[in-house]
């Protein structure tokens, strides 16, 4: 019966995962993108030009007329239109029809941390085209190639030993101690007692940062330049307050872990003694 229920769960995570949308299903969710981008600046006449497709993964939306639009518009209706169809993989970018300027862009996903734009920022009424570009759009093939594989695993260790909860063990040398929590840096990892919690590259990276730096305020600039840097992304101050919220819940089960934020300076993390 448990090798049962653990089949069933398996095939049920694949199927969501590898759940995608067809052309024209897609098709008909970026004009609506469109759509509800003009009704968004007041604009109920002007039309949705055709979408056109480039290199299969890259689609671009462009409007008849001049359109206002806003970042919190771009960004709430693109996610919530795409998300309703299972794409929660992409890139986003606001152009300027002539000169290819980006004027608005972020980056949203599920497995890595999103850079969102800056909130509330308004753009003068003008000719734009949206570019979505789609991630991880082979992950449908890749995951029914993996399903035999992990099956057949499952089934292995099924046989090898029946499922017992075990204690955590904490035996790695090389883990840092952050109050009650071991800091697994090589597998990005907070362990507490029994309980284990992942990190994102970059919570990792900025926990890394806040350790070196331990008692001291690490400038917000410094902190944004390490983390974002090398990737050539420029991002808004608001994106490294989303990533230390986010790290701060994953050390929630100590309160003496705090990440203070030092009002124009950066952040401080301290261990309360």
């Amino acid at each position: 019966m448990k090798i049962t229920n653990i089949v069933f769960v398996c095939l049920i995570f694949v199927s969501n995962l590898s759940f995608g949308a067809d052309t024209k299903e897609l098709h008909v969710v970026l004009r609506q993108i469109g759509h509800r981008l003009l009704l968004s600046s007041g604009d109920s006449t002007s039309r949705v030009l055709p979408v056109e497709n480039i290199d299969g993964n890259k689609y671009i939306i462009s409007f008849e007329k001049p359109i206002y639009i806003t970042s919190d518009s771009l960004y709430n209706i693109t996610s919530l239109e795409l998300g309703k169809i299972g794409i929660r993989d992409f890139v986003t970018e606001l152009k300027a029809c002539e000169t290819e300027e980006v004027y608005l862009s972020f980056l949203y996903s599920q497995s890595l941390d999103s850079i969102t734009p800056c909130g509330g920022r308004n753009l003068p009424k003008g000719c734009y085209k949206l570019e979505i570009t789609m991630l991880k759009n082979n992950q449908s093939y890749w995951l029914w190639l993996l399903l035999p594989l992990t099956l057949g695993s499952l089934f292995y260790f099924y046989k090898q030993r029946s499922k017992i909860v075990e204690p955590l063990e904490i035996s790695n040398k090389e883990l840092l101690d952050l109050g009650s929590y071991k800091f697994d840096i090589l597998n990005r990892q907070l362990l507490h007692i029994s309980h284990k919690e992942s990190l994102t590259e970059k919570e990792a990276k900025l926990l890394t940062l806040l350790l070196n730096g331990m008692n001291e305020v690490q400038n917000r600039d410094y902190l944004m330049h390490e983390l974002w840097a090398e990737s050539g992304i420029m991002v808004v101050p608001k994106n490294l307050d989303v990533l230390v919220s986010k790290l701060r819940k994953k050390l929630s089960l100590d309160d003496n872990i705090k990440i203070i934020n030092i009002h124009g300076l950066g952040y401080k993390l301290e261990v309360v003694q």
